[in-house]
């Protein structure tokens, strides 16, 4: 794995898969790092620090608010566990971490975003997929406890 900074790639391995919740922990060695805070709710309009590689290339902040709350079929709730920023992200923005802007917690990971798809004129059967801004969903910060705690992982929790 290459790290910034780094002139030459350090060892990593996957500690734990969950194909279900679409989450992984990779260890790295030699990196002692501290573990984020997780922040299990947000109301809707707080801002947020999305950070993330998109295409693999290059570190990436883009910054949003908290736009949708996951909430059953048919309730309207205005805090809880944030489902959707409105920050627009691309390709590779997957599995970059969201962050309250004024706590520094975690409060999810990008799981997906939508996108637009533009027909180009001058050439046949060619699309271009555009990101929509406001359509970027998280796996919320109570999933990501959940996934640690079942698979043993606590010691990633900040304490």
């Amino acid at each position: 794995m290459w790290l910034p900074g780094r002139r030459s790639p350090v060892k990593a391995s996957i500690a734990f898969v969950s194909e279900d919740m679409d989450l992984a922990i990779i260890q790295v060695e030699g990196l002692d790092l501290v573990p984020a805070r997780l922040k299990a709710t947000a109301s809707l309009g707080d801002e947020i620090l999305l950070v993330a590689f998109p295409w693999g290339r290059r570190f990436t902040v883009v910054s949003g608010v908290v736009s949708q709350i996951a909430a059953p079929e048919g309730e309207v709730l205005v805090e809880g566990p944030p489902r959707m920023v409105d920050a627009s992200v691309s390709y590779g923005s997957s599995g970059g971490g969201v962050f309250d802007a004024q706590s520094g917690a975690l409060i999810g990971i990008v799981e997906s975003y939508r996108t637009a798809k533009v027909a180009i004129p001058e050439t046949k059967d060619r699309v271009l997929e555009v990101p929509v801004a406001g359509e970027t969903t998280l796996i919320p910060a109570p999933a990501i406890l959940r996934f640690l705690v079942a698979s043993g992982l606590e010691e990633f929790l900040a304490r």
